[in-house]
């Protein structure tokens, strides 16, 4: 067999079962396509601060022994696709990691990398539920509590008690009829958990009918950590048009947010493509933001599937604001002192 020049090339030979997730600004699976794509050269799908935040789950059916999770930080180039020596690096780490048969010398090899990252708690409970549904693992000691609270009649302040774990993993076993349980709920709930909720939300692609309620609890608040939790929490929605108009006026109802900014720019790039919406979304950001963090966010759309002629098009839109061709131009200049 001619050996493998490429990670997938290895994954197929290897024998063993495998899945991979994005886990940027959320958690989300890479297709089998995009991941073929990636590996052959292209570019990636979801960029997030210039680099592809991959994990790994990788299982042999017939033993647990050989399961194993491998989170990747890999940077990109300016095509967003994996520089060469990178890629060599990472397929030789890898085999070298599955030819021993020694469990814990295999662990170590799969964490004591220079591609290494730690997710936050919130996304690791996300990837732990996801692989443990994958994998058909038992749940852990806090799900039935935060099923009784999230779907059934749990008194609404009970909330302290409840795991994060616990959350994350019946937000991944929820059936559509379950999220139009979910959906009821919601507006029972304390503002705190309802926040941390919505925050979990956005590992998951929710109904309809969840990110109408969802949409529908921002608007009647207005408050800036409800319009932000709610973007994050809509941003896998596949209610474009919807989401859309939220976004919209959460911009109107807060100018003076970065934070809610920045959730759009991470969560939503795609709605970006909507010449109106990025020019007030980049206006926003021009003036909340320093120059430096103004061109690095700029920097990372651009490596976004179809948005790489977003500055230019903003740059010659009649109503963008002086801010905004002040950041731009400072874009320009930063990006020639580098050349």
């Amino acid at each position: 067999m001619q050996a493998p020049t490429r990670l997938g090339e290895f994954l197929e030979q290897s024998g063993a079962r495998y899945r991979l997730f994005d886990l940027g600004s959320q958690l989300r699976r890479l297709s089998k396509d995009d991941w073929q794509r990636f590996d052959q050269g292209g570019a990636y799908p979801y960029p997030h601060l210039n680099h592809a935040w991959l994990v790994l789950l990788l299982w042999h059916p017939d033993n647990r022994e050989q399961h194993a999770i491998w989170f990747m930080k890999l940077p990109l180039d300016e095509q967003a696709g994996l520089p060469a020596p990178v890629a060599t690096d990472v397929l030789n780490r890898f085999m070298k990691a599955l030819a021993t048969t020694d469990t814990a010398e295999r662990q170590r090899l799969l964490t004591d990398h220079p591609y290494q990252f730690k997710p936050d708690d919130a996304k690791m409970a996300a990837l732990h539920a996801r692989a443990g549904r994958i994998l058909g693992a038992p749940t852990s000691q806090y799900y039935a509590a935060a099923q009784d609270y999230l779907l059934g009649s749990a008194d609404p302040e009970s909330w302290p008690a409840l795991g994060l774990q616990g959350l994350a993993e019946v937000l991944e076993s929820v059936d559509d009829k379950a999220q139009q349980q979910l959906a009821k709920r919601l507006p029972e709930l304390p503002d705190e958990p309802r926040h941390q909720l919505l925050q979990m939300l956005e590992h998951h692609r929710p109904t309809l009918a969840l990110a109408d309620a969802i949409i529908a609890i921002a608007d009647a608040q207005a408050n800036e950590t409800t319009d932000t939790c709610a973007v994050r929490a809509v941003s896998q929605s596949d209610a474009i048009g919807l989401v859309r108009a939220f976004i919209s006026r959460a911009l109107n109802r807060h100018t003076q947010s970065l934070d809610l900014v920045l959730a759009i720019f991470t969560r939503h790039p795609a709605l970006l493509d909507d010449t109106e919406l990025s020019l007030v979304a980049l206006d926003r950001l021009a003036q909340l933001a320093d120059q430096d963090g103004f061109n690095r966010v700029v920097q990372g759309l651009a490596l976004q599937p179809g948005l790489s002629g977003l500055v230019l098009k903003v740059m010659r839109h009649p109503n963008r604001s002086d801010a905004l061709a002040r950041a731009i131009g400072g874009l320009i200049n930063a990006s020639r002192s580098v050349q």
